[in-house]
C-alpha cells in the first residue's frame, strides 16, 4: 500500500459517512418544526457513531498500511516498536516455565523468576529490534465510548500526537455523554440546533484532521526514527 492508496481508501471510508449523515440530515426538511429537537436525537447518535467508526477505521487502516511497508522494528518510533511486541510482553510477564519466546531455565525458587526473565528480555532485545514490524490492527480499541482520553490512547498506540485534539476535549466528551444518556433512555429533551451544529462541526474538524495526519505521517514517513 502507497501513501496515496491510504489516503484514497481513508477519503472513500469518510465519503460514505458523510453522505449517510447529510441524507439524515435532509430529512429534517419534512419534519414539523415542534418535533425537530426530537429527532435530532436520533442525529446524535448517528453522528456519534460515525466519529468512533471513522476513527476505529481509519487507525487500521493505518496500521495495515505500516505492515505492509515490511520495515524492521528498529526503524520505526518507540511506540510503534512497542505496538507490534504485544505478543512478546505478554510473555514477559507470563512467569510461566514454558514459554515459546523466552527459553532460559527458570530456578526453583519463584522469587528469582522475574529477575530471570528481565535478563532474558535484555539479551533478546536487539534480535527483537531486528524483527519485522507486524503490528496486530486490533490494538486500536474504542472501548465502545470514544471519550478524549480513549482517543488519546489509540493516537498513541499507532505512534501520533497525543494532543492534536486538545480544544475539542470537552465537546467530544460531552457528544460521548450525551449519545449514552439518549442512547439509554435517560434524555427525554430533545436537541437543539445549535447544540448538534456545533457537534456536527467539531466532528468534521476532527475526522478531517485525522485524515490529514495520517497522509502527512505516510507521505513524509515520519513514523521512523
Amino acid at each position: 500500500m502507497t501513501a496515496d492508496e491510504l489516503r484514497a481508501a481513508l477519503e472513500v471510508e469518510l465519503a460514505w459517512r458523510q453522505e449517510e449523515l447529510a441524507f439524515f440530515k435532509n430529512q429534517l426538511n419534512e419534519i414539523a418544526e415542534e418535533n425537530k429537537n426530537k429527532y435530532r436525537k436520533s442525529l446524535v447518535l448517528i453522528l456519534y457513531s460515525h466519529l468512533e467508526g471513522y476513527i476505529k477505521i481509519c487507525l487500521q487502516t493505518y496500521v495495515q498500511y505500516l505492515n505492509s511497508q515490511r520495515l524492521n522494528r528498529k526503524d520505526v518510533n518507540t511506540g510503534l516498536m512497542v505496538a507490534s511486541m504485544h505478543k512478546e510482553f505478554i510473555a514477559y510477564e507470563n512467569l510461566d516455565r514454558k514459554c515459546e519466546i523466552f527459553r532460559r531455565e527458570l530456578p526453583d525458587d519463584a522469587r528469582l523468576h522475574r529477575l530471570y526473565r528481565r535478563v532474558d528480555f535484555m539479551e533478546k532485545v536487539e534480535d527483537f529490534k531486528e524483527q519485522e514490524l507486524n503490528i496486530d490492527d486490533q490494538i486500536v480499541d474504542t472501548e465502545s465510548n470514544l471519550w478524549y482520553i480513549v482517543l488519546q490512547k489509540n493516537l498513541y498506540k499507532v505512534g501520533l500526537p497525543i494532543d492534536l485534539f486538545d480544544n475539542c476535549q470537552s465537546d467530544i466528551d460531552a457528544l460521548v455523554n450525551r449519545r449514552n444518556s439518549i442512547a439509554h433512555g435517560n434524555f427525554r429533551s430533545g436537541v437543539t440546533a445549535e447544540e448538534f451544529s456545533n457537534w456536527e462541526i467539531k466532528v468534521s474538524e476532527i475526522l478531517s484532521a485525522v485524515t490529514r495526519l495520517l497522509y502527512e505521517y505516510a507521505n513524509n514517513k515520519k513514523y521512523l526514527v
